[in-house]
């Protein structure tokens, strides 16, 4: 399996802009090329799952299998409550607040028990989200997140026939969790497992489930 940092993202330096969705799949094309990768699947979490349909929708031959975990497919998968927050954070010199803030850990874990995760996440994923979130470049952040909130995949996702697998929590306060349940109408192929008594953060019993429901996926294929 190979995670690469994206721009701005990990060990990966930002760059020049854009930092759109596009940027980013662009990326990813030029990274699977220049190690030589023919037929594979791709995956990502959230905004990420939006950079991996992206990729697929531009490398349609060479994907064997998409794994989407909480993907922002459409902005209609979006609540609204999120929506408003985005627009309130990204917004001109508010933004460069919140850049500064997310750096300090109590408000972080603040805002995100309360507004995005909930109770209950697992320490070590928090500290790792943390650390992560340290690392990440506030400007590629705030341009990413603004455009890939506006991509919809939708009619990607109707022509998609190959296998696929959705994995959404149950009580998740980012997205619609309906709309993600509606991508069976989109995939009929496609696998779709919403984690019941689980939200947005990575607590023990959704981590748990989410390996189950990949390994299960990836298993009989593990060859790619």
């Amino acid at each position: 399996m190979l995670i690469p940092d994206l721009p701005g993202c990990g060990e990966t330096a930002a760059g020049e802009a854009p930092y759109t969705v596009a940027a980013h799949a662009e990326f990813l094309h030029a990274f699977t090329d220049r190690i030589g990768l023919g037929e594979h699947d791709v995956g990502g979490i959230c905004l990420g799952a939006t950079v991996a349909l992206e990729y697929a929708s531009r490398l349609k031959d060479r994907i064997a299998r998409l794994v989407l975990h909480t993907p922002i497919y459409s902005p209609k998968t979006l609540r609204t409550a999120f929506k408003l927050q985005v627009a309130a954070f990204t917004a001109g010199p508010v933004f460069w607040c919140v850049d500064r803030l997310r750096r300090n850990r109590t408000v972080s874990d603040l805002y995100k028990r309360f507004l995005v995760e909930g109770p209950g996440v697992d320490p070590y994923d928090a500290q790792v989200n943390f650390d992560n979130q340290q690392r990440a470049d506030g400007r590629a952040a705030r341009q990413w997140l603004r455009d890939g909130i506006r991509r919809d995949y939708r009619d990607f996702l109707s022509h998609w026939r190959k296998p696929a697998l959705v994995v959404v929590a149950a009580d998740d306060r980012t997205v619609d969790v309906d709309a993600i349940r509606n991508l069976k109408e989109l995939m009929p192929q496609a696998e779709i497992r919403v984690i019941a008594s689980a939200g947005h953060g990575w607590t023990p019993a959704l981590i748990a489930a989410q390996v189950e429901a990949i390994a299960s996926f990836l298993s009989p294929h593990e060859g790619n």
